[in-house]
């Protein structure tokens, strides 16, 4: 059993709070320390993202982030070293990369997964990699002898047909894309929202999990009633570039943990 399998059957929580943040920004080394700040706070799943120079399913404010982080140099010693860092700090907190195929690709599908698990990640979100391909399938094969998962992503457009045939190859939990277009806070959702998630769960089997536009505690709260999980990167990665423009040294860590906490108990 896959470690996001074990957290959601156990029910410990109305709805999982998974926040997001990308590595590098504004450092590595202050990357580490808001990922502790995040997991002492209440995640129940952190989302890492690795820095990528085209992240097609990424707003402004994630992608000034990548930008920022890119300028630091890029390897993947360092993302898996501190990956590494932050699992250690909450080695019970499941941890999920959200990245791009290509840095996959490049690193080698075998060496990146390995590198990874051994880091500590039980999952991966790849929003540019179409389910109904040979490198899904493969993927999705090489995570399952690994206990990991591989997350797809579904969106207000997908078909019921194509919500069947991503579940064949989706495990741990179902990214639900809340709204049309990229990542980004957001004030309204739609009125149906609760219908189309109910209508996925029965399709798909799994946990649904809520992200894209999601950033006040009264969103959480509202969207954690029906939806299994809430995921949230943009609001969060706003606080780090705010916290961190007059940064040089020692991160200004308490926006951070003041609004984790805010969400936190908005979906106790």
């Amino acid at each position: 059993m896959s470690k996001i399998k074990d957290l959601f059957e156990s029910k410990k929580f109305k709805s999982a709070f998974i926040p997001y943040f990308t590595l590098g920004d504004p450092n590595y080394k202050n990357s580490v320390e808001y990922g502790k700040t995040i997991l002492e706070r209440g995640a129940d799943i952190l989302e890492l993202g690795i820095p990528f120079s085209d992240p097609v399913a990424d707003g402004p404010v994630i992608q000034r982030a990548v930008a920022r982080s890119l300028k630091n140099g890029f390897n993947f010693e360092t993302i898996f070293a501190v990956t590494r860092e932050i699992h250690n700090h909450r080695p019970e907190v499941p941890l999920v990369y959200l990245t791009y195929f290509n840095p996959i690709f490049r690193c080698g599908i075998e060496v990146f997964l390995n590198k990874a698990k051994e880091a500590g990640v039980v999952g991966l979100v790849i929003p540019d990699l179409p389910f109904d391909t040979k490198e899904s399938t493969d993927l999705f094969q090489a995570l399952k002898k690994r206990d990991m998962d591989l997350i797809h992503l579904v969106t207000p457009a997908t078909s019921k047909k194509r919500m069947v045939d991503i579940a064949i190859t989706s495990s741990g939990f179902i990214y639900y894309v809340t709204s049309f277009g990229v990542t980004g806070e957001r004030r309204e959702f739609s009125v149906d929202l609760r219908d189309r998630v109910n209508q996925l769960r029965k399709v798909m089997k799994l946990p649904i999990c809520a992200g894209f536009g999601i950033s006040t505690p009264e969103q959480a709260n509202q969207i954690s009633q029906f939806s299994d999980g809430i995921i949230i990167g943009s609001a969060i990665q706003r606080i780090i570039e705010e916290s961190s423009k007059e940064e040089a040294g020692t991160p200004n860590l308490a926006p951070l943990a003041e609004y984790i906490t805010s969400i936190r108990l908005s979906i106790q």
